[in-house]
Order: C-alpha cells, then sequence, then structure tokens
C-alpha cells in the first residue's frame, strides 16, 4: 500500500493537503503545526473514529475542526496494483466522519465490500489495535502494551495461522466462567451454597418451632385446665355472695323492725311529755346559755361600778383639797392671772423712783424760782429748794408700804410667798381636776353598761318563763330549766339516733333487694355451701396471671403457625435441598473441570511463547544492534512483550534501567520487529513515526535513519519530526523525500 495524498479539514487543518511519495517521506515542521493532527487523520481516515469514546478528549471532540466547518477528508492511495480514493465527511452532526465512500481513482465505482468499518482492516490486513501496536509509532507509545488483536496475530504466526484464538481472551472467558462460579463471596456455587445453608437453617428452624409449638400445646392445655379451677372457685364466691346477701337481707329487715318499733315508741314518750320540737329546745338553751352570760357580765360590771364609784369619791377629794375648787381650771388660771397681774402692779408702785423725785424737786424748784422773781424774794427759793425733797421722800415711802401690804395680801390665800410659787399649783390642779373627769365618765359608762346587761338579763328571763310555761309551769326559779331542756334534747337525740338507724338499716333492705332481684329464698344445699379457702383477690390474681400465660401460650402458638406457613412445607423444602445439592455438585464439577482447563491453557500459552518470542526477539535485537551500534546485541521478551536488552558482558537491562534514549531505541526495535512478523508482507502496510528518534543521539539517529532507508526499499515510511537533523542528514539521499509543514498549518 502507497499513500499517495492526504487533504483535511480536521482539528487545526483547514482543507490541508499532503503530498507523499514512494520511500521514506521525512515530514518536517515544528511543534504544534499539525504533525499529531496528520497521525490521527491518517488513523481516522483508515479505521473510522471509535464511537465509544466520551468526553473532551474523545477524537470526535478533540480533533473538531477550529473553523466550525464539518469534520471531511480524501485519501489517495495505491493497493494491490490498484488506485483508490479513500472519502469521509460528515452528513450528520452527531456522526463526524460518519459518511463513507471507497472508489477507484477516475470513476464512481465503488470498491466492493470495503466500508467504513473494515476499509482499514482490508488495506492493512490488520485490525486498529494491530496497526497502532505495530506500523503507528509514537513517541510516547513506543511501549507496546498486550491486546488480544495482536496477541491473535501472533498465536496465527506460530500455529495453525488461524486469528480467531487469544490466549487472553480464552484466559479470560475462562475467567468470566470461574467467576461465575465462585468469586470470593459471589458466583453460582457460593449462591447454591448460601441457598443451602439457608434451606437447611429453615429446616433446622421449622423443626425448632414445631417442637416449641408442641410444647406450649401442651402447656396451654394445663393452664386452660387451671383456669377451669379457678373459674369455679370464683364462681363459688359469687355464689357465697348470694348466699349471704340473703341472709343479710333477712337480719337486716328484722333489724329494721325493731328500729322502727323503737322510733314509734320514742316519739309517743315525746308527745306525752309535752316536750317542744327540738329547734325550740336549742333556742331555749341557747337564751339560758345567754341569760347566765348575761348575768355573769352584769355581776362582773356591778362590780367595777363599785370601785369606779370608789375611785371617783377619792378623785374629788383630791380636788376639793387645792385651793382652786370648785372651779374648773381655765377659771382659776384666769383669776390667778388677773390677780398676779395687780399684784405686779402694786409691787411696780412700791418701788423706788428716784427720778420721779428728781422730777419733781425741778419742777419745784422751777415754781420757787418763778415766785423769787415775781417777788424779788430770793430766801423763798433757797427754803423751798430745802424741804421739796424731804417732804416728796416721806410721802413716797407712805405710798410704798400700803402698795406692799395689799400685794402680800394677793398671795396669802395661796399659801405662797411669790407668784412664781403658783404655777405647780395651777398643773397639778389640772392634772386631778383631769382626773376626775375622766373617771367620772368611766363610772357614767360602766352604769350604762350595767343597765344594758340587766335589761337583756330580764328580756331573756322573760322569754325563757314564757317558752317553757308549756311543758313546765310550775317553774319558780329561771336556773331550773337547764336540766329539763337536757332532758328532752336527749329523748330528741335518741329518737334522731332510732330515725337514722331505721333510715340506713331501710336502705341497705333497698340495696340488697336489688342485688338479689328475683332470688329465690335460700335452699337446703346453698345453706351447707362454704367459700373457698382462697381469698377472692387470691384467686382473681391467679386467674389474671393464668389468663395472661394462657393469651401468650395463644399468641406464640399463632406466632409458630404463621412462622412455620412463611418457612413452608417440609416435604417442599427437602426436595428443593435434594435439587441444590445436586446442583452445588454440578457447579462444583464445572469448577474443577475449568481449573483443569486454565491449567492446560496456561501450559499451551506457555509453549506458544517460547517458540514465538525467542524469534522476535532474536529480530529485535538485530534491530536494535544496527540502531546502536552493536552496543546491544540481544532483546529478551516476556508474554507481555516487557523488553530486556543484553550487551556483551550478557547481563539482562530491563527498559527501565536504560536511559531515555535507549529506551526509545529498544521498543523501536521491538516495534519494527513487530511489525515485520505481524504485518502481512503482501500488504506492503506503510510504517508512521511521529518524533521517535527525538530521543537518539546523532549517532544512533544516524544508525536508525540508515535502517530505515533501507527499509523504505520494501515500504513506504513517513517519519513525522519537529527538527531539522533527519532532512540535513538524509539530504540528496536516494528514495528520500523532504516536506515542509510550515505552509499548511491553518490560522
Amino acid at each position: 500500500m502507497i499513500l499517495h495524498s492526504l487533504t483535511a479539514t480536521f482539528g487545526c487543518l483547514n482543507n490541508a493537503a499532503l503530498e507523499l511519495k514512494e520511500g521514506l517521506n521525512i515530514i518536517q515542521a515544528p511543534n504544534e503545526s499539525g504533525k499529531s493532527t496528520w497521525l490521527a487523520f491518517l488513523r481516522t481516515m483508515l479505521y473510522g473514529l471509535p464511537t465509544r469514546e466520551r468526553g473532551a478528549l474523545a477524537d470526535k471532540n478533540r480533533y473538531a475542526p477550529w473553523n466550525g466547518a464539518a469534520m471531511k477528508g480524501r485519501i489517495e492511495l495505491s493497493a494491490e496494483g490498484k488506485e483508490l480514493v479513500l472519502i469521509r465527511d460528515t452528513s450528520q452532526s452527531g456522526t463526524p466522519m460518519g459518511h463513507f465512500s471507497a472508489t477507484y481513482c477516475g470513476t464512481s465505482n465503488p470498491i466492493d465490500g470495503m466500508t467504513g468499518q473494515n476499509a482499514g482492516e482490508l488495506l492493512t490486513g490488520v485490525p486498529r489495535t494491530v496497526f497502532e501496536r505495530s506500523a503507528f509509532i509514537r513517541q510516547s507509545g513506543l511501549a507496546i502494551d498486550q491486546d488480544s488483536e495482536l496477541e491473535k496475530r501472533i498465536v496465527s504466526l506460530i500455529s495453525s495461522g488461524e486469528e480467531t484464538t487469544s490466549y487472553s481472551e480464552t484466559k479470560k472467558r475462562l475467567r468470566n466462567a470461574l467467576n461465575q462460579r465462585r468469586h470470593n463471596k459471589t458466583g453460582t456455587l457460593p449462591r447454591t451454597e448460601a441457598e443451602l445453608s439457608d434451606l437447611q437453617g429453615k429446616l433446622d428452624h421449622l423443626h425448632t418451632v414445631q417442637q416449641e409449638k408442641a410444647n406450649d400445646r401442651m402447656a396451654l392445655h394445663d393452664v386452660e385446665a387451671s383456669l377451669a379451677k379457678i373459674s369455679e372457685k370464683l364462681n363459688l364466691h359469687a355464689k357465697m355472695d348470694v348466699i349471704e346477701a340473703k341472709r343479710e337481707l333477712l337480719s337486716t329487715e328484722n333489724a329494721l323492725q325493731e328500729a322502727e318499733d323503737a322510733v314509734a315508741s320514742a316519739k309517743a314518750d315525746i308527745e306525752s311529755a309535752n316536750i317542744p320540737a327540738a329547734e325550740q329546745l336549742m333556742r331555749i338553751k341557747f337564751n339560758a346559755a345567754n341569760l347566765l352570760t348575761t348575768q355573769v357580765s352584769m355581776n362582773h360590771v356591778q362590780s367595777q361600778a363599785e370601785d369606779a364609784k370608789k375611785q371617783t369619791a377619792a378623785a374629788q377629794v383630791a380636788v376639793d383639797e387645792t385651793v382652786f375648787a370648785p372651779a374648773d381650771p381655765e377659771a382659776a388660771a384666769e383669776k390667778v392671772r388677773t390677780e398676779m397681774e395687780s399684784y405686779q402692779s402694786l409691787m411696780q408702785h412700791a418701788a423706788p423712783s428716784t427720778p420721779v423725785i428728781c422730777l419733781l424737786t425741778a419742777l419745784t424748784v422751777g415754781i420757787l424760782a418763778g415766785a423769787a422773781y415775781l417777788f424779788h424774794q430770793s430766801y423763798f427759793l433757797c427754803a423751798g429748794a430745802a424741804l421739796v425733797p424731804v417732804i416728796l421722800t416721806m410721802l413716797r415711802a407712805s405710798s410704798r408700804k400700803r402698795a406692799q401690804k395689799d400685794a402680800a395680801a394677793l398671795l396669802v390665800p395661796y399659801g405662797v410667798s411669790a407668784p412664781e410659787e403658783i404655777e405647780p399649783l395651777l398643773i397639778h390642779y389640772n392634772n386631778v381636776y383631769n382626773a376626775l373627769m375622766t373617771q367620772k365618765e368611766c363610772e357614767a359608762q360602766i352604769n350604762a353598761s350595767w343597765r344594758n346587761f340587766y335589761q337583756t338579763y330580764k328580756k331573756l328571763s322573760e322569754e325563757i318563763l314564757d317558752e317553757t310555761s308549756s311543758f313546765c309551769p310550775n317553774i319558780q326559779n329561771i336556773h331550773e330549766v337547764s336540766p329539763l331542756l337536757e332532758s328532752g334534747l336527749r329523748k330528741w337525740k335518741q329518737l334522731q339516733n332510732l330515725s337514722n338507724r331505721a333510715a340506713q338499716l331501710r336502705e341497705r333492705c333497698d340495696v340488697l333487694k336489688t342485688q338479689l332481684s328475683g332470688a329465690c329464698p335460700l335452699t337446703e344445699a346453698e345453706l351447707h355451701l362454704m367459700r373457698p379457702a382462697e381469698s377472692r383477690e387470691t384467686l382473681q390474681r391467679q386467674y389474671e396471671a393464668a389468663a395472661a400465660q394462657q393469651q401468650e401460650l395463644r399468641s406464640r402458638i399463632d406466632h409458630a403457625s404463621g412462622e412455620m406457613s412463611a418457612i413452608g412445607d417440609r416435604t417442599e423444602l427437602n426436595a428443593r435441598l435434594e435439587t441444590l445439592n445436586a446442583s452445588r455438585d454440578a457447579a462444583q464439577d464445572e469448577y474443577d473441570a475449568i481449573v483443569l482447563a486454565m491449567d492446560a491453557l496456561d501450559e499451551a500459552n506457555n509453549e506458544l511463547q517460547n517458540r514465538f518470542s525467542p524469534a522476535l526477539g532474536k529480530r529485535a535485537g538485530e534491530i536494535f544492534s544496527a540502531l546502536t551500534n552493536n552496543q546491544y546485541r540481544h532483546v529478551l521478551l516476556n508474554q507481555d512483550l516487557h523488553a530486556c536488552a543484553e550487551g556483551d558482558d550478557a547481563i539482562p537491562r530491563d527498559a527501565g534501567f536504560l536511559s531515555q534514549g535507549a529506551s526509545d531505541q529498544l521498543y523501536l526495535a521491538v516495534r519494527l520487529a513487530i511489525c515485520e512478523k505481524v504485518l502481512p508482507k503482501e500488504k506492503c502496510v506503510p510504517l508512521i513515526l511521529d518524533d521517535t528518534l527525538t530521543n537518539f543521539d546523532e549517532t544512533r539517529m544516524a544508525a536508525a535513519l540508515n535502517w530505515l532507508k533501507e527499509e523504505a526499499k520494501t515500504r513506504q515510511i513517513l517519519l513525522f519530526t519537529c527538527q531539522g537533523r533527519e532532512a540535513v542528514y538524509l539530504q540528496n539521499e536516494e528514495n528520500v523525500h523532504i516536506i515542509s509543514l510550515s505552509t499548511n498549518r491553518w490560522h
């Protein structure tokens, strides 16, 4: 197969074109110029878009055209000597690249049998996964993981040539079949065993429930017998209640008759003695009690009146002994005030008065001086001036003595020597006078109280004598009424008690008659019945306990019946148990057979791997030796295609311990060896490499390019690179074509 031209509207490619030739094509372009997009486009054109991918990284979303146009592409190629044209475009928005056509170049004739689903496999001879793990080599995917399609292809090369058998798929199917029968706690066997265990548990539980139900039935029979005996004793208590009620009714009726006779006799006695009603007797008794109380109070007040009279007389004596009696304190004080004013006036008149004498002397001298001036007699003046003071002094002394005598006479009635001694006498008189007035008022109140008590005593006595005249007319002393009242009240009290007794007995008879409604008199059999030894309360407690036990046993029996019904019939359960045992044994036999088959499959696979891995490792070693200038000569592969390199020292080195460049060269060698082994030679499938040599140094890059140039003689090779050293190295080489993508990138 030879790719001639590619035209794409895909991701960053906008109707971009890529022209290819036979031999080694070096497609050179910087990073992010569309190399990876061309690779994805080529894979999509051959095998279509994966339909199961979801999310933003799915190819249908990841490579949606940047300009919003519909995704489409075209490839012109040669296959088996024929020129073909493949076209994929988008007819529905939900299925990008969903429309496919394959025609012969220059015609519209479709290629028979080629569809969008099988085009890649028809052209390359291998399915998509094998193509991606062999001819489609990317730097980020140099290592090879195991795949069922690749495995089928390898098996077909070392066995029958058929590609329908895959060890991993067969192992997976056997493992699934094994897991279907037993996987931890899931699978047919665990489920069957669990069901067997559950069924056996049900049978055991059914046996236990049946045994418990039988035991409960026996216990229920005993409890019901006990309930019957207790009920019989309780019924006997009820019969004895009726018998005793009949006896009590007869006794009560006799007692009632006696009580009614006693009531009639008491009434007759009261009527014959003309005893008034009990209410009247109580009223008379109440008045008699009040009379007695009034008499006691009256006697007490009379004693207080006599004491008050004595105290009033003593207070009168105290007043009469004073000089102010019988005037009231205010009149006495007014009299004293008038007399003391006179006393003060007299005492002022009796006092010596030099200024007055001087004044009179001066006046006299003046008069004499006038006379002397008129009569021109100066001796008159001298004589008169000498006599006037003497005469005036004598006259003044006589007047003062009379005033002192009159003032002293005013103090004599009070028995004091000075006016200030009268004030205490007035205060004393005011006190004793007020005490007399208070005592007289108290005496008057006591006398009034005594008169009130007397009037009450007189009124009560008259009322008592009037009300008792009907049943004790000959009474002379009011105090003789009390014994008669007490006797009458006792008779009324006796009558009341007898009446109450009769009423109680009558009420009891009515109750008993109601209880014994329709009951016959005592029979001979009833006379010999006796109460049970146990009390009614004891029997009732025993009955309630037995009834509760009966209810519990019935509930347990019903529950057991329901549980047995829910568990199922024993015969059916046993039949199901036999069926499950047979199913378990069959599943166990299948499980053991699958285990043996898996062991046999593992042995067969190991044998196939031992036949294929050395051949593949040998060819990979030859290529790896060429790529590393004979530094490593052998490559060792396990069944998962994990590689180890071995040099002249015969020490295997795992790919993980090699440098990044050496590891890439190792897996490139394995990839190229796989291509030779699994890709059909007649298809001449192109090799597609994406930045595969990035981590190679100059020497190993040259070795790899030399190998690829040699391989390009038999198949087309597309080497995408972001570097220019590959183009420089192969410049002007035959069968080598340099292509630059710098102008193909869509902006």
